[in-house]
């Protein structure tokens, strides 16, 4: 069963103001519609808003920031162009992330287009990363030997002569 890692929903406005309840259903639009499949026995179904499993899953990954519902997140610039940030918290996991826009005009679906961002890491972290993950035993034996450095050099400054 997969999950979005990260979710987030960005409206100009309250989302049962902007369409109905089913027509939110049919479109996948709020996290009260957003599917969440999960294993019953030997097949997968969607769970429905009042399940606990399900309420208790967005709470937790609400509390954490990865999933998240903004109502006045979006502006219009023109008709046809609008700006949004997306917040982003430190524990998301890196690659590439999927973007749906839907326009909705008078409560009707009208269209939909997809685009990406990837996530990826850089710097130091990118090289601890990739140190850890191609370089196993070098890494290892530097962890170990800055642990031996670090519990050395505490003995020294805290010694009691």
């Amino acid at each position: 069963i997969q999950v979005p890692s990260y979710l987030g929903i960005f409206s100009n406005r309250p989302i049962d103001d902007i369409a109905a309840p089913d027509v939110q259903r049919r479109q996948q639009i709020g996290l009260a519609s957003f599917p969440l499949p999960q294993r019953m026995g030997p097949d997968i179904a969607n769970t429905v808003a009042s399940d606990p499993f399900r309420s208790s899953f967005v709470r937790l990954r609400t509390e954490h920031g990865l999933y998240r519902e903004q109502t006045s997140a979006l502006t219009f610039l023109t008709p046809t162009l609008f700006r949004t940030g997306i917040p982003l918290p430190a524990e998301v996991t890196t690659g590439t992330y999927t973007i749906d826009i839907k326009l909705f005009a008078n409560g009707a679906f009208i269209t939909k287009t997809e685009t990406a961002f990837e996530i990826v890491k850089v710097g130091f972290e990118q090289f601890v990363a990739n140190s850890a993950r191609y370089h196993g035993l070098l890494y290892g034996l530097a962890t170990a030997m800055m642990a031996i450095m670090t519990g050395w050099l505490a003995s020294i400054i805290f010694r009691r002569d």
